[in-house]
């Protein structure tokens, strides 16, 4: 009987059956490559939405990832400059990473009209970075502090690919399951599983695209004011008497300027409070010497 029902529902719903029959083969295909250790590190179900969570094994074999693709390393620098102008020195180095095939990503200028702090973040091809940095410094007065960064985004790139790899072929399985659908309700169906599998192909193009554009332009952010008390430091471990001592007078010279800036905000506002002072003082008085006439 059990038998006799199951076969007249497949024969109903061919569709269905065909859908279930591959999910069935997907999940014994995962099952028996993550036995093999062929896995992607996806954690990618075809056909049931969604993207998991990334497998902590790795994206893919370490061997073909190391000898199939360059590495891929996003670096970055940070220059903290004392020079002469800083508005001449901001364009100069915007100006300069244009020249050289880069483009400025910001640029600002805090206090202008007392001692002003620029920062200008640029990005240039990072096989000319050092040459970049090194005209940076070339610029400055002092070069207060210098550090330089890498990040090897080689792994999470070829995942990515992966995993693009992986949702093409789930929807071309799809496409070919929807050439065979007669019912509406499976077209329908079968049509909103390949349009989020292919969100998801386009956000993991847009993740591997901004990797690359990353290792491909290097980020230089430049610091640059006439006072070096005004840059950030960034100094090494262990104890540094003389940075912690540029650390202190800047502390010092930025209370000065807070306690400066609120002396200045009560002399304008003594207009308002020295009269109504004044007025509080005079009445307290009058009080006093009426209750000592009453008395």
């Amino acid at each position: 009987m059990l038998s006799t029902s199951f076969a007249n529902w497949i024969k109903g719903n061919k569709i269905a059956a065909l859908v279930i029959l591959f999910l069935l083969f997907v999940v014994s295909y995962q099952v028996l490559s993550g036995l093999t250790g062929l896995q992607y590190g996806t954690g990618y179900m075809p056909g049931l939405g969604g993207v998991a969570e990334e497998d902590t094994t790795g994206a893919l074999p370490k061997a073909e990832t190391s000898t199939t693709q360059e590495r891929l390393v996003v670096e970055e620098s940070n220059l903290s400059l004392v020079v002469k102008d800083v508005s001449q020195t901001a364009e100069e180095v915007a100006s300069y990473a244009g020249k050289e095939g880069g483009f400025m990503v910001s640029s600002s200028i805090t206090r202008p009209e007392e001692s002003p702090v620029a920062t200008v973040v640029v990005r240039v091809p990072s096989a000319k970075l050092k040459a970049v940095v090194e005209y940076f410094r070339s610029l400055a007065i002092k070069v207060s502090s210098e550090n330089l960064r890498g990040r090897d985004v080689t792994e999470t790139y070829a995942d990515y690919e992966a995993r693009i790899k992986i949702l093409e072929a789930t929807i071309s399985q799809f496409e070919a399951i929807k050439e065979k659908a007669t019912e509406i309700s499976d077209l329908v169906s079968i049509t909103q599983k390949i349009i989020t599998l292919q969100e998801q192909i386009d956000s993991y193009k847009g993740l591997k695209k901004s990797l690359a554009d990353k290792a491909a332009y290097s980020k230089i952010t430049a610091y640059l004011a006439t006072d070096e008390f005004a840059l950030p430091y960034q100094p090494p471990a262990g104890f540094r008497p003389s940075v912690v001592f540029k650390q202190a007078v800047r502390s010092l010279l930025a209370n000065l300027y807070v306690a400066g800036k609120a002396l200045i905000w009560i002399g304008v506002y003594s207009v308002i409070w020295v009269p109504a002072l004044a007025l509080v003082i005079f009445l307290r008085r009058r009080r006093k010497r009426s209750s000592r006439r009453s008395s």
